[in-house]
């Protein structure tokens, strides 16, 4: 017995003892983040499918909607991929022939025709700005019957809001100057929103066609437009925001075959992007 127990080996069992639970790793913060993006994305799937004004569905969708290339786009990269084929990759080629060819870069990244393309950077303060008017016009519609007076056309870089009359309804009283009640709650409306940003100001005035281009069309459409300025300097949007004060008469009719319809009498103010870190067309290759 006592030699089987010197040939037994022997074992050393270590022993690790852990104090505490550890630290778990940060994988629950990446489910908890996917958590709430997706909770944030259901629950703008349910405004936007509540929401009864068919205006704003139809400008989200064509804000996220890829633009179309043009017709002067396809011939550009139609061009430009034609040059390119017939260049050649050999130095031969390229030194043989001193025409140009092509098209220029710059020109190329304008059409999107070289490698790369271009993309439009809309202003964000902009977009939220269009944002709280369609919601605060569109409370003014609800309210008091105004889908045939208000529209407002946001893009890149500008913001149209265009205060017309109806046959129902007129922005001021007729042959004059002088604001009528609706149109003035109308532009405080918009005016609460635009003095809160830092946007620039224009106003036109524009008339029907009766009268034709005269000297009165002319006189009436830039005083009404300097009402507009004065009312909503009134309501707190700084005087030195106001960029153009623009008299139009009846030269840009919004129907331009009825030029007397009361659609044509209106009122457009024009929001302008302040600077902004990226420029409005930002190049990029790849």
């Amino acid at each position: 017995m006592d030699g089987t127990n010197e040939k037994r080996p022997i074992v050393i069992r270590r022993v690790k003892k852990v104090s505490g639970g550890g630290h778990h790793g940060g994988a629950w913060k990446v489910a908890y983040a996917d958590f709430v993006t997706a909770m944030m994305a259901f629950f703008m799937l349910l405004w936007l499918i509540s929401s009864p004004d068919d205006e704003m569905k139809q400008g989200l969708a064509d804000y996220f909607s890829p633009a179309d290339p043009g017709p002067q786009e396809a011939v550009g990269a139609a061009q430009a991929a034609a040059g390119s084929s017939s260049a050649g990759n050999s130095r031969n080629a390229q030194s043989s022939d001193n025409s140009e060819s092509g098209v220029p870069s710059m020109e190329a990244a304008t059409a999107g025709a070289s490698r790369g393309g271009t993309a439009s950077v809309p202003d964000a303060s902009l977009r939220v700005l269009a944002q709280e008017l369609l919601v605060e016009l569109d409370n003014s519609r609800s309210e008091q019957d105004a889908s045939d007076h208000v529209q407002v056309q946001p893009n890149e870089d500008t913001i149209r809001i265009n205060l017309m009359d109806s046959s129902k309804r007129a922005m001021f009283k007729s042959g004059t100057a002088q604001l009528n009640p609706y149109a003035k709650s109308l532009l405080n409306r918009i005016s609460r929103k635009v003095a809160k940003s830092g946007v620039g100001v224009a106003i036109e005035g524009h008339t029907d066609g009766r009268g034709g281009m005269s000297e009165a069309n002319w006189r009436l459409s830039g005083d009404r437009a300097q009402a507009a300025r004065n009312a909503m300097v009134q309501a707190g949007v700084p005087a030195d925001r106001f960029q153009q004060i623009i008299a139009m008469a009846g030269s840009r009719p919004v129907y331009p075959d009825q030029p007397d319809r009361p659609e044509n009498r209106r009122i457009t103010i024009v929001l302008k992007a302040s600077g902004s870190a990226l420029p409005p067309d930002t190049t990029f290759t790849f």
